[in-house]
């Protein structure tokens, strides 16, 4: 039998909003951001567990207090090769297909889960990523044999911090997509900022029931009555992961050259 389960890669050093996997959601409430991340992956049929992959920092014993008291599966490992990391969980835990989650997305949806994680057994496939969806609710499922190839393969800083940027660009391996469509796609789910806690605390504050994941039709409807909402966060600008050099440097040209930083632009 297939052995399915979610690592979900978590750390408390943020820069951006310290801290804030451990942030109760909705704001005052006794339920923290990771735990419901982690409740959406329970939730899922298609899991038999779900892991908590944090790092040996001393900043993130409380990650591991978490995970004691709520009796969630866990492990430590290293804090900048998180690549490493999932293949340890993977290895630790016997899984032979992983989900990767992270801890700063709480609107990640157990059907989307568990479909995702159907599509990529049904095709045989190497790995799935969903799209079309708001961002911080999109899904990566993949094999741990591919997960072994990246960890033996990849040498680049990049592809050892984000885990599956080598898995989606080795050229042997079966990539599949499974596109959605959201009536929220534009909407920001992910929390990085301030802001996009605001935003998380005063959806879940509306919307969200004990046992009971908040749908994108719900979000859809609490923005058909208070539009302005969806302006809490819409400043906020997410990092990317560039698949190479050369893709990071053609993106900073055009960034430069959208600014008019003609001077700058030529000297790259």
């Amino acid at each position: 039998m297939v052995k399915v389960g979610a690592i979900i890669q978590v750390r408390l050093g943020s820069e951006r909003l310290p801290g804030k996997a451990l942030l109760p959601l909705p704001f005052g409430s006794n339920t923290s951001l990771l735990e419901h991340v982690v409740n959406n992956a329970q939730s899922a049929s298609s899991l038999q567990q779900t892991i908590v992959a944090t790092t040996t920092r001393n900043a993130d014993d409380a990650i591991e207090a978490f995970c004691q008291t709520k009796a969630i599966p866990y492990l430590r490992g290293s804090a900048d090769d998180v690549l490493d990391r999932f293949l340890q969980a993977a290895h630790t835990y016997e899984l032979d297909v992983i989900v990767r989650l992270t801890g700063d997305n709480p609107f990640v949806l157990p059907v989307t889960i568990a479909q995702a994680v159907k599509k990529l057994l049904q095709t045989e496939s190497d790995y799935i990523t969903t799209t079309g969806l708001p961002l911080g609710t999109n899904v990566e499922v993949f094999t741990r044999q591919a997960l072994e190839t990246a960890a033996t393969e990849a040498s680049e800083a990049a592809d050892r911090e984000h885990v599956t940027p080598y898995i989606r660009r080795k050229a042997n391996l079966n990539r599949q997509t499974l596109p959605y469509t959201s009536p929220i796609e534009a909407l920001r789910l992910t929390v990085d900022y301030p802001t996009d806690y605001a935003l998380a605390s005063m959806i879940m504050d509306r919307l969200w029931k004990q046992g009971q994941p908040v749908t994108h039709e719900q979000i859809w409807e609490l923005l058909q009555k208070h539009p302005w909402l969806q302006e809490v966060n819409a400043a906020n600008s997410q990092r990317q992961v560039f698949e190479s050099e050369e893709e990071e440097i053609a993106a900073a040209k055009k960034m430069l050259q959208a600014g008019g930083f003609t001077k700058a632009l030529r000297k790259l």
